[in-house]
């Protein structure tokens, strides 16, 4: 028996929480780990990338790079954090946003000529509600699925494509829903790194809007669950997980 969307336990909004956290977590070794060459791969590749922030192939790097990662199941918190110690937080964050972007084109329009192999890991009624939701208001669940846990990127993506979903509806709905990541992770990086350099009062600034962003965003994804506004994609995996696994 499907358990009603309205019934889908409270576990899972903790589990969302959890992850962010883990998530955050995560970004702050990035930084920390880039900053001071503890990885010195980490920092060799970040080195590369910073040597072409004058250049034209700046964004067609991060954008080649979030396309390859879609496949490869590398997290786009740590994608979006290298493009922001690379570029600084302002370019850093809107080539993440564009490379996003990218990335998600691909993917929607792999899902669409692939068919029914993109959802082959749908069951029957899970299948039939998933693509009810998307048909309803393709941008709204385009936005939806950024920020709540559904399953890998990669399959979400393809999925919309699958399923015929509006491709500028989905597009709209990418480019409003991955913002708040893409906050999340330059406000962390830059309050860790005004940290580093002595400036405490910037840090603790930064920080809290980091909290504000990843606060409303967990409340907003509550909300909606409570609401029954929200079909996972997939079982049992998270957003973004190790495995778009994106943006």
């Amino acid at each position: 028996m499907n358990t009603p969307v309205e019934q889908i336990p409270a576990t899972r909004s903790r589990k969302a929480l959890w992850l962010g956290l883990a998530f955050g977590g995560a970004v702050i070794a990035l930084f920390i780990l880039g900053k001071t060459g503890v990885i010195g791969s980490l920092e060799a590749f970040i080195a590369e990338m910073q040597q072409l922030a004058d250049t034209p192939w700046a964004l067609p790097a991060v954008i080649a790079l979030f396309i390859g990662a879609a496949f490869i199941g590398m997290p786009q918190f740590g994608l979006i954090g290298a493009a922001v110690v690379a570029f600084g937080p302002v370019n850093g964050a809107l080539y993440s946003w564009i490379a996003t972007l990218a990335s998600g084109t691909v993917t929607f329009w792999l899902g669409r000529f692939s068919g029914q192999a993109a959802v082959a890991r749908f069951s029957g009624d899970r299948a039939k509600r998933f693509t009810q939701f998307v048909s309803r208001n393709a941008f709204a669940a385009s936005a939806i699925v950024r920020n709540v846990p559904t399953g890998p990127f990669l399959i979400v993506n393809m999925a919309f494509g699958a399923v015929r979903a509006n491709f500028l509806g989905y597009l709209a709905g990418m480019a409003v829903g991955i913002i708040p990541k893409i906050l999340l992770v330059t406000f962390a990086g830059q309050s860790l790194m005004a940290a580093m350099r002595g400036s405490p009062l910037i840090a603790a600034a930064l920080a809290l809007a980091a909290v504000a962003v990843f606060g409303g965003l967990w409340l907003y994804a509550r909300r909606r669950r409570q609401n029954g506004n929200f079909i996972a994609a997939t079982q049992s995996e998270p957003v973004d997980s190790g495995a778009e696994k994106t943006d």
